[in-house]
């Protein structure tokens, strides 16, 4: 399957991804205007309440109408607009190449909305690639203006060497110094485990949302007999007799991979969302927008 820029477009299906929003848990604080809300004073579009005024406090703020009634000083408080920034992390490891479609042409389609959705509404966007490492970033941006150019990173990033999920999320947090939200768009296929990673993000305070990418077969795979089996890492080949009692065993293992991961997030607070990529993309999205606590 042949990607391009435009393989992400579709211009009425954006029009309408501007009725979402992101919606942060927690408050969060910044330099910049944008369009989510946080109590504090300054000069905001809706009034909030007053205060008692504190020496050092910017007399821009006095209600000089009230202080003429009552000869006090008091501070006006607004709702201050500020921005929030929101990551993608996106797995682009030798693994994600499998599926009908590739899951990693999915997790793109994803990314590419969920970017849009961000710049519609004034957030900024940060995006990383990993798989043994970080293998891209592409620094946060603000404005509908940076969508064609987030749209060329998503084509241009290839996925190809092995899954090292710790080691990639920890760079991460030793990079990315702003909280905000994260995104991970992966299928978690690591033989040394997701949780490490994971935990670094906790600890950092991030607020965490996966979005775990899995092909159908992967889910409820169906094929018995004769079978050359491929190694979705290192690509090695091997022909093996899979029976009914094999599917059992494989579709139980698959089972317990998700159930632990559901688990895993419930414990430490990470928003989790399973994607079966059989799913049509825009009911997937659809599905997310109503189930997810990251979307009103």
């Amino acid at each position: 399957m042949t990607e391009t820029v435009e393989s992400f477009i579709d211009e009425a299906f954006l029009k309408n991804l501007e009725n979402f929003k992101f919606a942060s848990k927690r408050g969060m604080k910044g330099p910049h205007r944008g369009e989510h809300k946080s109590w504090q004073s300054g000069e905001g579009i809706e009034f909030l309440d007053y205060r008692k005024y504190h020496l050092g406090d910017d007399l821009r703020y006095v209600d000089w109408s009230v202080y003429g009634r009552l000869d006090r000083l008091f501070i006006k408080l607004f709702h201050a607009e500020e921005n929030q920034t929101v990551y993608m992390l996106l797995d682009t490891s030798r693994s994600m190449e499998s599926g009908r479609p590739p899951k990693h042409i999915c997790a793109k389609k994803i990314v590419a909305a969920l970017s849009y959705i961000c710049l519609s509404n004034l957030d900024k966007i940060g995006l990383a690639c990993f798989s043994e490492k970080i293998d891209s970033m592409k620094p946060p941006v603000r404005g509908k203006k940076n969508y064609p150019q987030i749209l060329s990173f998503l084509v241009s990033m290839k996925p190809g060497q092995k899954t090292a999920i710790n080691a990639s999320f920890l760079e991460f947090t030793a990079l990315c110094r702003r909280r905000g939200i994260v995104i991970i768009l992966s299928d978690l296929f690591d033989p040394n485990g997701y949780e490490a990673g994971l935990k670094a993000l906790v600890y950092k305070r991030f607020e965490i949302h996966v979005i775990h990418v899995l092909d159908h077969e992967e889910l409820f795979w169906s094929k018995t007999g004769n079978l050359m089996l491929t190694e979705v890492e290192t690509g090695e080949k091997k022909i093996a007799f899979v029976d009914r009692s094999q599917l059992k065993r494989y579709r139980r293992k698959a089972e317990e991979f998700i159930t632990g991961l559901q688990r895993f997030c419930g414990r430490y607070g990470i928003n989790y969302y399973l994607y079966d990529t059989r799913m049509a993309f825009e009911d997937f999205l659809m599905d997310y927008f109503t189930k997810s606590s990251v979307l009103r």
